[in-house]
This record gives structure tokens, sequence and C-alpha cells, in this order.
């Protein structure tokens, strides 16, 4: 892995900002980590491990819960912008907060669940000590969390998110329906900065035209660009966490350089390893 370490380290070297990274082969489990132990403002990665509290409680998806007006949020997603009154399968739901990363159907799960308690309870029996659910996302200041401590906010680290998805992919963390139901929906995001400079697109994903398959959740918010996921092709699969935090450009787009550090970086992995 060094020529390929060398390339990365070039990379965080020349980003304005702060890096957090772990990347494992999770066949020989080799790794490189940067900054691993950084815990960070999560943005929509808090979303991961929540997906995987959901599914370790053996609910029935099939189950519906209501959209109630208190979980309403801004930010990502789609619910906030449709008719009050709806009620979705929980498994629905859990598919709306990552692959669109809804902000709204993360908040029903989370008041759903009796809110962030038994999430961190969850987190610290696994040994993810960095990562932290503070309570509902994105409500607007008319509107607290009754529930959230003031100035608290959810965090994780790329130790923990990189923790986390080795025992997914090995079997080690959910029973094996649960397991293939969390690798499902993760390999349906839509907001992934992963694809940036990899040779296939969200289409080619869709239609399993790519050479490669990823399971992965993103998150942004001004400060910070995150990835982390699993790419994996034929008997070879790597997990990639990219946590990022930088000052210099508070815009959302495309061409941001938090986001094309992480494709970089996406990009370096798959030529060294996956080409």
């Amino acid at each position: 892995m060094p020529a390929m370490w060398a390339e990365i380290q070039q990379l965080i070297n020349r980003f304005p900002g702060k890096v957090g990274i772990w990347l494992e082969n999770l066949h020989s489990h080799e790794h490189y980590a940067h900054n691993p132990d950084w815990r960070v403002l999560a943005a929509s990665t808090i979303k991961l491990p929540m997906l995987c509290y959901a599914l370790s409680t053996g609910v029935d998806l099939r189950k519906r819960l209501e959209v109630k007006p208190e979980t309403v949020a801004g930010g990502s997603g789609v619910l906030k912008e449709l008719s009050p009154g709806l009620s979705l399968p929980l498994l629905d739901l859990l598919t709306l907060m990552i692959v669109v990363s809804d902000n709204t159907a993360t908040n029903v799960v989370l008041d759903y669940f009796g809110h962030k308690e038994p999430f961190n309870a969850y987190y610290r029996a696994q040994g993810w000590r960095n990562t932290y659910s503070a309570g509902m996302l994105s409500l607007p200041d008319e509107r607290p969390d009754p529930r959230r401590v003031k100035g608290e906010a959810s965090t994780v680290s790329a130790e923990d998110l990189g923790l986390l998805l080795k025992r997914l992919w090995h079997g080690e963390l959910l029973s094996p329906e649960a397991t293939q139901t969390a690798l499902s929906i993760l390999s349906r995001q839509q907001m992934t900065f992963f694809l940036r400079y990899l040779p296939a697109d969200l289409d080619d994903l869709e239609e399993g035209k790519a050479p490669f398959k990823l399971y992965s959740k993103s998150g942004e918010i001004r400060q910070c660009r995150h990835d982390a996921g699993i790419l994996a092709k034929d008997n070879l699969a790597y997990s990639l966490v990219v946590l990022t935090e930088t000052e210099l450009d508070p815009r959302f787009h495309p061409d941001h350089p938090a986001v094309l550090l992480i494709g970089k970086i996406a990009s370096v992995l798959y030529q060294h390893r996956l080409s």
C-alpha cells in the first residue's frame, strides 16, 4: 500500500483544512489511517450508524410510521415537500434516510425508537467511542428539538465508521437478513462524492453496468464534506472513510475542494487496487 498511500498523502497535504481517513482491505485487514480518532461534526454520516441500530432491533420493517409535524426538517430530503399526514413503512423511511439523505425521515426514525438515548447506547456497546447522535436534525429555530441539549452536535470519526463498515461487510454487526437490507440500501445512495472520478455513474450502478459495487453514505454541512463506504470488485473489497473540515468555501456545489478531494482519494484507491 505504500505507493498508493503516498499519493493520497500528497492530496491530504494540499487540502486547505483537516482530513480524517480510514482505508482498509476488508479481506487482508491491511489498513491505513490519518487522524482516525478525530471527532468531527457528523453531518449526514450519522445516518449510517443510525441505520445499523434500527436494523439491529429486529423491528418489523413493514410497520407504518406517521410523519408528525414536529419531525419535519429543513435541508436534504423530499418528505418536507409532501402533503401533511403521510405515513410510510419503516423500511421506506430508512431507505429515504440513506438514499436521498432525508432529514425528516431520519427524525421520524429517531422519534420512533425513543430519541437519541437508545442509539447512543448502541454505539457505546459497539465500541464506537466518537460516534454520537445529538437529536433531531435540521429543525427550524422556532421549533427546536426539546430533547436536544443546546450546543451539542452529532459526531463521528473515521475509525468508528471504518470499523462499522468492516463488521457490516463480514456479517458481524447484523443478522444475515438485516445485513443484506443495509447493503442494499447503501448501494442505492444518490448523493455520493466517491463517484466523481470513478469509471461509472449512478445510472451504471443502478443498471448493474459499473465495473465495481459501491455501498456508501455521504454527508455535508457548511464546513464539512464526508463520505464513508465500501468499494468492491470481484473478490476484493475496501472500506474508505474520508472526513473533511475547511473554512475555505462554505457553498454547496460540485466543485467544492473537499468534494474533489474525496473523489480523488476514491480514484487513487480504485486505480491502485481495483482497476
